[in-house]
């Protein structure tokens, strides 16, 4: 089979953004299938990235590319209206089944509460009218394309509410996680002195709040790895706070995570918005316990007491008092490492969702047949 991956942005050395994306493009090689990867742009370029044939350009490039590797379904992650437009046009009218990802932005409403920082004002009278308008073309796409791929329970109830619209033919397949890569390693209690929470630095992701959780916290430490637009905000409440928490901004090489996770005993995801939370799943894959809000996707991915801690946003209180009921007590330490784990091993590896989404690009080209 011939898979043409189209999207928004796409990783290459040195910056691993949408690497869930990049994930799957791996699991199809792995099993045989051709990949070819297309990001819409202004300006024409190639590269390679463990084996994956990237191409950008603007649409003559794109239309050069159907017409040399001649797909046999289309695959859109995060897709953008007037991004994507004539891309769906061209592959309609070359009658090549469409594919369409909903991963979490592209479908969410930024003025809803913990998406943007309270002082953002600007951006939220933007939304006001924006939002409407992209969840109105979004039903363009939908209509479009001959199956919907939601990342989540959670993202596909919201998008559905929001659209006003249900696809005929749409799926739940969480994002893959490689348990290859992601190996589980048995941890000890002594490791919960250490903790990490892999986030961009900005408002959805809650950081603010785990800052506030380790004011003056001296049995454990959190080490925050990601970079973003509130950096210094949170910096300057770190110190504020008098927070036992530190910063590394540096962009680190996916592959590289495995090895980072190992150093460290738990995994915080304190999330305002959330429609899976890749990187914590990766963390639990890897054998760290997880203390995660109970909002958006998490629930289907963390169960409470069973395969982590869910905890309610908005609050540094609770999410200090479950990270020391993590740290004094073992039994619930190894059995939220080991059980978190078997999770993501039985529903969440690459075989799973491989066989998961091939089943969808068989049915859509059988239909277009």
């Amino acid at each position: 089979m011939r898979i043409l991956i189209i999207s928004s942005t796409y990783p290459k050395l040195g910056d691993m953004s949408f690497a869930f994306v990049h994930a799957r493009s791996k699991i199809y090689g792995n099993k045989g299938q051709k990949v070819r990867v297309f990001i819409p742009s202004t300006y024409n370029s190639m590269y390679k990235i463990e084996r994956i044939h990237v191409y950008r350009g603007n649409f003559n490039f794109f239309k050069s590319l159907i017409e040399d590797f001649d797909p046999d379904v289309a695959a859109i992650h995060a897709p953008h209206f007037l991004t994507f437009k004539n891309h769906l046009n061209h592959l309609t009218k070359n009658k090549i089944p469409i594919v369409l990802w909903i991963h979490g932005s592209e479908a969410l409403f930024q003025i809803l509460p913990g998406y943007l920082t309270p002082w953002d004002i600007k951006s939220k009278i933007h939304s006001i009218f924006r939002d409407p308008i992209k969840l109105t073309l979004l039903r363009y796409l939908f209509l479009k394309s001959n199956s919907i791929v939601f990342v989540s329970k959670w993202m596909k109830e919201y998008t559905e509410r929001h659209i006003l619209l249900k696809h005929p033919f749409s799926v739940v397949i969480p994002n893959p996680i490689d348990t290859e890569l992601f190996s589980f390693k048995r941890k000890s209690i002594e490791m919960a002195c250490e903790g990490v929470s892999v986030r961009g630095l900005g408002w959805k992701y809650g950081l603010d709040i785990a800052i506030k959780a380790y004011s003056d916290l001296k049995k454990t430490h959190l080490t925050i790895i990601g970079n973003g637009p509130l950096e210094n905000y949170f910096r300057y409440l770190a110190q504020r706070s008098r927070s036992n928490v530190s910063f590394i901004t540096k962009p680190i090489n996916h592959d590289k995570m495995p090895e980072i996770y190992h150093k460290y005993g738990y995994f915080l995801s304190p999330s305002r918005v959330e429609a899976q939370g890749v990187a914590m799943c990766e963390a639990m894959a890897c054998g760290l316990p997880v203390i995660a809000t109970n909002i958006g996707g998490i629930p289907e991915f963390v169960e409470n007491e069973m395969t982590g801690l869910l905890i309610p946003p908005e609050n540094p209180h609770i999410l200090r008092e479950a990270i020391m009921r993590l740290y004094d007590n073992e039994d619930l330490y190894n059995k939220l490492s080991e059980q978190g784990a078997r999770f993501v091993n039985e529903k969440l590896s690459p075989k799973i969702i491989y066989t998961q989404e091939i089943s969808v690009f068989k049915r859509c080209i059988n239909e277009m047949e």
